[in-house]
């Protein structure tokens, strides 16, 4: 690869850090003091005030006067980055910024639930249901705590531990349960009852790894069994519909990324389970003989390509090197897959642009949708350049 890959992660770092980890977001549209509370009028009118600042080609947010704001999801991602980071480095800053978020995170939990659990800063009316601002999902308290728990296996500091522990109170107590022929599906947030497969495999990975660590068998037996609701809905030829109902039917690249990594976190803390290797030898299959082109570039959808997406190149990158560590996997595909998200999105000032979508570029810097990943992905990519190295010396 040309460029510098450790350059490159630095200079996205200290592109956010100058923020303050404070930026735009694809769905924060409503952050607007014009369209506040819209939603609340009717859920289908918030949908369509969001699309519109959301597609527009011209960035509505400086004339809506839509704030620029921290978001937790996007500050777990980066506090993943960063322990594996120091991981590779031994940069004790890499440490103390991990820490720091650490204890942000700590103090912005969405408050009145049994554990520790995060939502968005900003209202999310979508196809089947509205949460309000600050609602907690098992997707950002799952990647957060999954976050605090690399936090804590290098500092062994307990709080971390703890707040993990208690995440997954809030995902057995909070969230609603619905029964499938086999296992069940944890809702999305505490006032839905959606069923979607990534979010269910991302609460069931982090009730794994907890019960491994914390040796609690409970938390174990009950990630199996909601695992087993997502493993029942995977389609014969490896693919996931998003979920369940009729218009969640599409697959896409990085919902399965989410999937394939989810199952592969309860594979390392459950064992050689059966049925979970099966499961994700399958779709992993599916994954690679339909998500990419020969160039490296990521398909969104299965059957299309647009929108090109650094969202959905990032999160392959971050599947591809994680999985490449158990099932086979082309030798070049992660290489070719960075470079070309390098290539279509990078800008020299520092950031990633978000999308290429219908012949326009929309350059918003996503401070939560593309930047963290990012990251996490070039922070992935090294960790695993530095891992081969190791094993071929």
């Amino acid at each position: 690869m040309r460029c510098d890959i450790g350059d490159i992660s630095n200079q996205l770092l200290a592109w956010m850090e100058s923020r303050d980890f404070k930026g735009w977001d694809p769905h924060d549209g409503l952050n607007s003091p014009f369209l506040k509370g819209i939603s609340k009028v009717h859920r289908f009118a918030g949908i369509a005030a969001l699309q519109l600042v959301k597609r527009s080609p011209v960035n509505l947010r400086h004339f809506l006067l839509v704030p620029k704001r921290r978001n937790a999801k996007g500050m777990g991602l980066v506090l993943a980055a960063s322990v594996r980071r120091y991981l590779i480095w031994e940069d004790k800053h890499d440490l103390e910024r991990a820490g720091q978020i650490a204890q942000w995170l700590d103090e912005n939990i969405s408050r009145g639930y049994s554990g520790a659990c995060w939502g968005y800063p900003f209202d999310w009316p979508n196809r089947v249901f509205y949460a309000p601002k600050g609602t907690p999902t098992i997707v950002n308290t799952a990647f957060i705590a999954h976050a605090l728990l690399d936090l804590y296996e290098i500092t062994k500091d307990k709080r971390w531990l703890n707040l993990s522990v208690s995440s997954c109170e809030f995902i057995l107590n909070d969230l609603k349960r619905s029964r499938g022929k086999k296992g069940f599906c944890f809702s999305y947030t505490p006032i839905d009852v959606s069923q979607t497969h990534n979010a269910n495999l991302l609460g069931a990975s982090l009730l794994a790894r907890v019960g491994k660590i914390a040796a609690r068998q409970n938390l174990i037996d009950l990630a199996m069994e909601s695992a087993t609701f997502s493993i029942e809905g995977q389609n014969q030829d490896g693919s996931w519909p998003y979920g369940v109902m009729w218009n969640q039917k599409w697959s896409d690249s990085f919902h399965t990324g989410y999937n394939l990594t989810a199952l592969r976190l309860m594979l390392i803390s459950m064992g050689d389970e059966k049925t979970i290797r099966e499961s994700i030898v399958k779709g992993y299959h599916y994954y690679l003989n339909n998500f990419f082109l020969p160039d490296g570039t990521v398909k969104y959808y299965h059957n299309r390509s647009a929108p090109l997406d650094a969202h959905a190149f990032a999160h392959a990158v971050i599947t591809l090197c994680e999985l490449s560590s158990h099932f086979a996997t082309p030798v070049d595909i992660a290489t070719k897959v960075l470079s070309r998200m390098i290539e279509l999105f990078w800008n020299e000032e520092g950031y990633f642009y978000w999308q290429y979508n219908k012949g326009c570029l929309y350059k918003l810097p996503c401070i939560r949708w593309v930047q963290p990943w990012a990251l996490l992905a070039l922070t992935t990519y090294l960790s695993k350049t530095k891992l081969d190295q190791g094993l071929e010396s």
